[in-house]
């Protein structure tokens, strides 16, 4: 029914039932938004005064870089000491060692007396305006003074005082003792304070922070001290100072050094961008101290990280650096003038950030405001606006139009003589720029508020800007934001009233508009509360009633009388002259609520005051114009100003007027009128007006015009206009506009054509007819001719008034021109493609001015109507009996019957076409032709399956019932059992049973029955009692139970996850140190061998000294090496982590065979390892003349370290990275079982949670059937009752209608005891309650989430580890790189010395070979397996990476490699490794071949020619002083370029290379485990965040709608009259069991 259709869909303010936190959260913030508005009004700050609360600010903050932890990073322990002391002056912490604890108890209660006592007055004050909207002066003053205190001197000294209880250590003994006193924490005492410190901490930071964000004047006016862009900057600084407050506090260890100083340079580097360079301080003056604060700030933090990393390694004194540089900071910060060229360049078409529209305004304006001190910033407001005219390319560009058409819109700022016409330009331009930026970017508030300031300031347009900030109160703003929306709302609707008062004496023009406002809505909410109350006796009256809509029209019935009595009250406080409202409400009060004495009251009251102001009524003022004679009109009616400050501007229009338009009415007003017509009027309408107030030329005024509007979607409307003339009380003329839509009974469409017949604007019907859109002719200029190609040649006959027709072909959008109207050609067109037929005309748009032809319009109606008696002329024989529909747009309502063949031909003659939306045709022409075919063709074929269904589905036995004789009465038979009467209820029960009820009732009626049914007001008070339902304490234990279980699982599923990425971590460092060790004993070797070579005097040295040198040198690589090696078998031996069963058994096992002498023994890998120690050992400490191959030292680290102990060191690698994915599976496993766990948990908490949900539900089905009890009639009478109220106010009735009832009400009453007395039938129900489905829904999304977060954690965790199972290969690879690389070159060297060696156990000579390609499959293999992962693998590595191989690694080795220089790097091997370590691997595997091929020319070859191969790489030398030739030859292969080039690029670059890329990879895999503990650990706190709010929040707060929710359904009974209530049995035993279950539970 329509009723309910129209309760439905008005959401309006019955949807706020705000829970407890809201409603505190809300009453909160009028608290703080109230006494801070209070306390900014006529607030003057003293700019010297605030520059002396910075200078103390600099010096608290620069307190953090000499703190108590950090004073000693200096290294001068003197100075920054007593710096210490001097700048902890300021702070209250140097007066802790003054006092003992007690003392320091006192200081902490003061600080927070203070606190509470500033919380104190500010409720005071807030009190003080709600009751009397005034308050007293000494506390703004004190308030003010106490906030100012506290954010510019004391705000870091509480919060030091306040932390500093919490400071504790643990002490030798391990008890946790207090860092300044002697006391130990968190017990007995220390608790108490230690708790009121915290509170104290949350509540002052709170506090501060509040007042930072909001006690600001956002306006630019740089002569005030608190005039500011925004409140971000302060409250930044206030956090950075909490925040290093607590990290000196507590990080109390020296290891903590550097997460403070990193803590220091973010946070430092954070306020020098917030402050200094977006500088949000209007005034100069506290501008350049606050930029000063930063920048010292930032200096001390910069030296004090040189001061940790260089004092005393490349620098000494870095304090007087500091001292020094900061007079430097201060001239260099006070001379600074930035001038942001890049705003003034920058292009306003291509901006795609709000930020830089906002900047550039706020610039502007500084300059302006400089511009008569500053001759820099009118050249700078010159060249913008230079750059502005020329690079502005919209047509409506304010300096483009201030040339072509008038100058009317600056006269109003030029009436001031201070403002010059460039600044009208600019202001001008600015105000352009705010309305092009906000139409771009609608929804950015603080882009709102700027323009809102900007029109309040400049332009002086108060009511413009209150309706920007009205929008910018509907999209969501902060804190901040809200404050200022909220503060200048009220200040300018202060100022516009008293502008107001000022020139209309005491016309109060807002106040009338409130009250206009409220009465509107308190008539609305009457009807609102009074539609509810017919929907819901509506809904009673049904065969079936819907107990789940009876209960939600109940529930909104109270919530809607609230509104209704809020709103009463206050208009009652806004005045009490309101005869009319307050009949209103005495109607409603008697004939819904029923309520005849207040009622006749409240009408008595009425009659009273309308007499009297019918006394007292006189003419005050003739009000020209009223915003009533336009807002209650159905026609679209708007005004336009004429006066010289709002030229050509809507000043007010009303919502038809909008609806017509597209627009709100916000973004109509004070808008230019010329915006809202096609561009080809636009251009020539501000002349046009300006014409028409010279002339006088009246041709046009009080008739209708045929005129085109552009809508918001940019299509243009046809329209006929009618303007009228009126003069305002201000002696200037406005324009009044009345629109009337153009009605069509055909599809047609418009177009406007310019003077070179280019498309400028269209018609939406333009995109079915044409297929035509606004984006086509935007994008692309389009002529008719692409359209139509014929035009031009028809052009004439088009022009005339018959016009002309022409085709459109559908199919190719190509038009065929019928004017000369072939018959033939025009039936071979239609055979091959389809047409829609146009007629066509023009009529051209002149410029009277100028008088010429400046346009076209083009009008397109389509001969459907032909085109549809042609295609039905082939079907007449097939439409016989056809069912015509009929569609009416503008009820949007099909209408249907059965015609004959004649009435059927067309079918799109029976549509209405009407203009009022002109997009509305798209639906039925948007296919052309071919729709009406296919409609004609299956017309008959539907029409009969319609006849056979509708016959079909006859109900020949609707209306015969099955009746029958019972007990002396004709009743249905199906019906019986559901026949009930009291009586029925009495006969069922035994005589003692009916006696005991008889004496029950009489007894009850005596005692309590009798006083609650005597008034409602004591019945309310028995319904209304709230006692909790024992099913809801049962789903709230439920609830508790699946919480607990939920944080016990989310704890171990954290704290697992944090245990399994350590172990698999520490088995990647594993990895890395077992290669590691690997590459270290080879390095022991090659250091051996090098020994050796020199003690056989193969290396080309020519003194003593040389040799000396060199045999240091190797020493001590031999001594570093075994340094390195053994602190990597302590690791490896001291890991705890189980990797594999294999690995156990190589590590403890004797599996290693070791060669001594000429015997061989078994060790486990560790023992073999610390063998090759100890004999390194020896070694070092040998003469080089023993360090022959002949000494057993020599020879057990020579052949083991070549043999069975290198390949058990590579298996032992291989068992590492085997092992690692093995664990990650076994990891996967755990995740596995905890989301299996808590999908069971959580799917069988929901399961109980649905069982008792619909439990509650059938409690209030119980509640909801007493209301079946009630007699038809009676409800019909109640319905009756509310209906004739909403009669008489939609008719506008205003005498008493009491008495339209009263034959009614006494037939009601006599039908009510007949009814109650006699047999009646127990009425059928249904229940579609939604909100138990929605409950459920909720509970099974919530559930959800929940799921998801270990869903989450499981997915996260599986992506990790399957990551860094697919790195394992590459991590593998990369480690053995160096060990392997130099195995190869010592395998090659000991081979040169000795051919029969064995390597690996096999041929020397073979295994070199193949070592050479197997050199480059693990380097092809790194290069491969990286390329594979670098999608997964982190950048740093990536980037480590593609340095070292694939750029320039030189600067990096040289910075890693303290004896490598950079330019040592690039110059050697001719520039290989510059140009990338790939190159240098290929080059170091090259040298390694060529060598072997010089070993074959020489080995068995002694007549080889020495010189001849060697190629000049070396010089020959006698080593073995013989003519063993060949070996002579062999052994000064060590000594080519070759061999040298490769021993060094294995010793220096190969090694840094894959050390620096270990280290790099290493860091990488670490930052990538911290960064998903960082996840886990954010999702963790998210998570028990989400428990707690969804528990104490959602959770309880639905527990407490569910409970009121009861609550009100019971409540509910009072909706029926007392009198009814009084005749039915069971309400009244309802009532008594409620008592009875009231007194059981107390």
């Amino acid at each position: 029914m329509e009723l309910k259709s129209n309760l439905g869909s008005s959401k309006c303010s019955l949807d706020s039932d705000r829970s407890i936190l809201e409603k505190l959260e809300i009453e909160m913030k009028g608290v703080f938004f109230r006494v801070i508005q209070l306390m900014l009004k006529d607030e003057e700050q003293s700019i010297i005064l605030t520059c002396i609360g910075i200078v103390i600010q600099y010096i608290q903050i620069t307190y953090i870089i000499f703190n108590r932890q950090l004073w000693k990073v200096w290294q001068n322990e003197v100075l920054t000491k007593q710096l210490n002391k001097i700048f902890g002056y300021v702070l209250l912490t140097p007066y802790f060692e003054m006092v003992n604890f007690e003392g320091f108890v006192a200081m902490m209660y003061v600080s927070l007396g203070m606190v509470l006592f500033v919380l104190m007055l500010i409720f005071l004050l807030s009190y003080s305006i709600s009751k009397s909207n005034s308050s007293f002066s000494w506390p703004i003053m004190l308030l003010r003074f106490l906030m100012s205190l506290f954010l510019q001197v004391l705000y870091m000294p509480i919060i030091d005082l306040l932390f500093s209880m919490l400071s504790c250590t643990d002490n030798q003994n391990g008890l946790l003792k207090h860092s300044l006193f002697d006391i130990e924490c968190w017990v007995n005492i220390h608790i108490v304070h230690s708790i009121v410190a915290i509170f104290g901490i949350i509540i002052f930071f709170v506090l501060c922070l509040l007042f930072a964000l909001l006690y600001f004047e956002p306006r630019y006016k740089p002569h005030q001290a608190s005039s500011k862009q925004n409140g971000m900057a302060n409250a930044t600084f206030l956090i950075y100072q909490f925040i290093m407050v607590i990290c000196y506090t507590f990080m109390n260890d020296r290891n903590y050094d550097y997460f403070m100083i990193l803590i220091m340079l973010i946070g430092s580097f954070i306020i020098f961008w917030k402050i200094h360079i977006q500088q949000p301080f209007n005034n100069l003056y506290i501008q350049k101290s606050w930029s000063i604060l930063v920048a010292l700030n930032l200096w001390g933090v910069f030296l004090i990280c040189f001061a940790k990393f260089l004092e005393g390694i490349l620098f000494q004194g870095t304090i007087y650096a500091w001292i020094a540089g900061i007079p430097l900071m201060i001239i260099a910060i006070i001379k600074s003038d930035k001038l942001h060229y890049d705003l003034i360049l920058l292009n306003l078409n291509k901006v795609q950030n709000p930020n830089q529209i906002i900047q550039l305004t706020n610039y502007l304006l500084k300059l302006l405001y400089n511009s008569s001190l500053y001759s820099h910033s009118s050249l700078l407001i010159d060249g913008f606006l230079e750059m502005h005219k020329i690079t502005c390319t919209r047509e409506d560009c304010y300096l483009k139009q201030k040339k072509l058409i008038n100058q009317r819109q600056q006269k109003h700022i030029l009436k001031e003589s201070t403002i010059t016409e460039r600044d009208s330009d600019l202001l001008m331009i600015m105000a352009q720029i705010y309305f092009n930026n906000i139409k771009k970017f609608p929804n950015e508030i603080t882009l709102r508020i700027r323009y809102a300031f900007f029109l309040l300031d400049n332009m002086k347009q108060r009511q413009q800007a209150i309706n920007e900030f009205i929008q910018a109160e509907t999209l969501s703003p902060s804190l901040d934001n809200d404050f200022i929306i909220f503060r200048y709302k009220k200040i300018i609707e202060e100022e516009i009233n008293t502008v107001q008062n000022e020139s209309f004496g005491n016309l109060d023009i807002a106040s009338e508009l409130a009250f206009q406002n409220n009465m509107k809505q308190f008539q609305n909410n009457i009807e609102r509360a009074t539609l509810m109350h017919m929907d819901f006796w509506s809904q009673l009256q049904e065969e079936s009633p819907d107990l789940g809509k009876m209960n939600e029209i109940g529930s909104k019935i109270n919530l809607a009388i609230l509104q209704v009595e809020d709103l009463w009250n206050k208009m009652s406080k806004l005045t009490q002259n309101l005869p009319k409202a307050m009949r209103l409400y005495a109607k409603f009060i008697i004939e819904v609520l029923q309520d005849k004495d207040f009622g006749e009251e409240l009408l008595s009251k009425s009659k009273a005051l309308q007499n009297q102001n019918n006394k007292m009524k006189h003419i005050q003022a003739i009000q020209l114009i009223s915003i009533d004679d336009i807002g209650y009109e159905s026609q679209p009616i708007l005004l336009v100003s004429a006066a010289f400050e709002k030229f050509a501007q809507i000043t007010n229009l009303n919502l038809a007027a909008c609806n017509l338009f597209g627009y709100n009415k916000s973004e109509m007003i004070n808008r230019k009128i010329n915006i809202f017509m096609p561009n080809l009027y636009s251009k020539f309408h501000d002349a046009y007006v300006e014409n028409f107030l010279q002339s006088n030329d009246n041709k046009y005024i009080n008739k209708d015009r045929l005129i085109y509007i552009k809508m918001k979607s940019n299509y243009i409307m046809p329209c006929y206009i009618y303007l009228k003339i009126i003069q305002s009380l201000d002696e200037n003329v406005q324009l009044a506009a009345q629109f009337r839509v153009l009605k069509s009974f055909k599809p047609t469409c418009y177009l406007i054509l310019d003077n070179e017949e280019i498309i400028d604007s269209i018609s939406s019907t333009c995109i079915p007819l044409l297929n035509l859109h606004i984006k086509q002719i935007s994008n692309k200029k389009t002529s008719i001719t692409e359209i139509f190609p014929n035009y031009s040649q028809q052009k004439q006959i088009f022009l005339q008034k018959t016009g002309g027709q022409i085709l459109f072909n559908i199919d190719s959008c190509s038009v065929i021109s019928n004017s000369q109207l072939a018959s033939q050609e025009f039936d071979e067109d239609e055979k091959k493609c389809e047409f829609i037929k146009f007629q066509c005309f023009i009529n051209e748009v002149f410029n009277e001015l100028g008088d010429q032809v400046v346009g076209y319009i083009v009008k397109l109606e389509q001969q459907i109507q032909d085109m549809s008696m042609k295609l039905d002329m082939n079907h007449q024989k097939v439409l016989i009996n056809n069912m015509q529909f009929k569609f009416n747009p503008q009820k949007c309502l099909y209408q249907g019957d059965y015609v004959c063949e004649t009435n059927s031909q067309r079918v799109d003659q029976t549509i209405l076409w009407d203009q009022n939306d002109q997009s509305s045709m798209i639906s039925s022409i948007q296919q052309g032709s071919e729709q009406i075919k296919s409609q004609i063709q299956n017309k008959s074929e539907k029409s009969d399956e319609i006849n056979i269904l509708i016959q079909t589905n006859i109900n020949y036995g609707e209306g015969i019932k099955i009746v029958r004789l019972f007990e002396n009465r004709v009743q249905e038979i199906d019906d019986r059992d559901d026949i009930i009467s009291e009586e029925d209820e009495q006969q069922g029960k035994s005589v003692f049973q009916r006696q005991q009820d008889m004496d029950n009732e009489l007894d009850g009626q005596i005692q309590d029955f009798n006083n609650i049914f005597k008034s409602r007001k004591n019945l309310s008070l028995i319904i209304n009692n709230q006692v909790t339902p024992l099913e809801i304490k049962k789903l709230n234990w439920t609830t508790n139970i699946i919480i607990l279980s939920l944080v016990a699982l989310s704890f171990s599923d954290f704290f697992i996850s944090l245990v399994q990425n350590n172990e698999v971590y520490q088995t990647i460092q594993l990895i890395e140190y077992t290669n590691l060790r690997t590459a270290e004993l080879h390095s022991i070797l090659s250091s051996v061998q090098n020994l050796q070579m020199l003690n056989l005097n193969i290396w080309q040295m020519n003194s003593t000294e040389d040799i000396d040198e060199f045999e240091r040198n190797q020493k001590n690589r031999l001594n570093n090496s075994i340094q390195i090696v053994s602190q990597l078998n302590k690791n490896l031996m001291l890991s705890d982590i189980f990797i594999s069963d294999e690995l156990n058994e190589l590590q403890s096992q004797d599996v290693v065979k070791i060669k001594f002498a000429d015997q061989y023994e078994t060790y486990d890998i560790m023992e073999a390892t610390e063998q090759i120690v100890s004999k390194a050992l020896n070694i070092r400490d040998k003469e080089l003349s023993k360090i022959v191959y002949e000494d057993n030292d020599v020879q057990f680290i020579i052949y083991n370290l070549l043999n069975d102990l290198v390949l058990q060191l590579r298996n032992s690698s291989n068992l590492y990275a085997k092992g690692l994915s093995k664990k990650i599976m076994q990891e996967k496993e755990k995740f596995q079982i905890i989301l299996s766990i808590s999908a069971g948990t959580l799917g069988l908490g929901l399961l109980v949670l649905i069982i008792i949900t619909l439990q509650i539900n059938k409690i209030q089905e119980e509640i909801l059937t007493l209301f079946l009890e009630i007699p038809d009639k009676t409800v019909k009478y109640l319905y009756d009752k509310s209906e004739n109220l909403i009669s008489n106010l939609q008719i506008g009735e205003d005498d008493d209608i009491l008495s339209e009832l009263e034959d009614l009400e006494k037939e009601e009453q006599v039908e009510l005891n007949r009814t109650l007395k006699s047999k009646r039938k127990k009425k059928k129900f249904k229940n579609t309650n939604k909100e138990q489905r929605n409950y459920i829904f909720g509970f099974f999304f919530i559930m959800v989430i929940l799921q998801g977060y270990f869903i989450f954690n499981y997915v996260m965790s599986d992506i990790l580890f399957s990551n860094i199972d697919q790195l394992v290969v590459e991590i593998n690879a990369t480690c053995r790189a160096e060990g392997f690389y130099r195995f190869s070159d010592n395998a090659q060297r000991s081979l040169y010395i000795d051919r029969n060696i064995t390597i690996e156990n096999q041929d020397a000579y073979l295994i070199v070979k193949q070592n050479v390609d197997k050199l480059y499959e693990l380097d092809s293999s790194i290069h491969q397996q990286h390329s594979l992962n670098i999608d997964i693998t982190n950048s740093i590595y990536v980037n480590a990476f593609k340095e070292m191989f694939m750029l320039q690694p030189c600067t990096i080795l040289s910075s890693y490699l303290k004896e490598l220089s950079e330019t040592d790097c690039k110059d050697f091997a001719d520039g290989a490794i510059n140009q990338g370590m790939a190159v240098g691997m290929a080059r170091y595997f090259e040298n390694l071949r060529y060598m072997m091929t010089i070993y074959d020319q020489f080995w068995n070859n002694p007549q080889a020619n020495f010189s001849g191969i060697a190629r000049g790489f070396t010089k020959f030398k006698n080593i073995t002083q013989n003519l063993d030739n060949v070996r002579n030859n062999i052994l000064n292969l060590n000594n080519f370029n070759q061999s040298k080039e490769a021993r060094i690029i294995q010793d220096v670059y190969n090694r840094g290379t894959f050390r620096y890329l270990l280290e790099q990879l290493q860091k990488s895999i670490n930052q990538d485990i911290e960064d998903a503990k960082t996840q886990r650990l954010a999702i963790f706190i998210v998570f028990e965040v989400l428990l707690f709010i969804i528990y104490f929040i959602f959770w309880l707060s639905l527990i407490w709608k569910m409970t009121k929710d009861v609550w009100r359904t019971r409540s509910m009974i009072m909706m029926i009259p007392l009198r009814v209530i009084q005749k039915i049995r069971s309400i009244k035993q309802f009532v008594k069991d409620f008592l009875h279950t009231r007194e059981l539970e107390s």
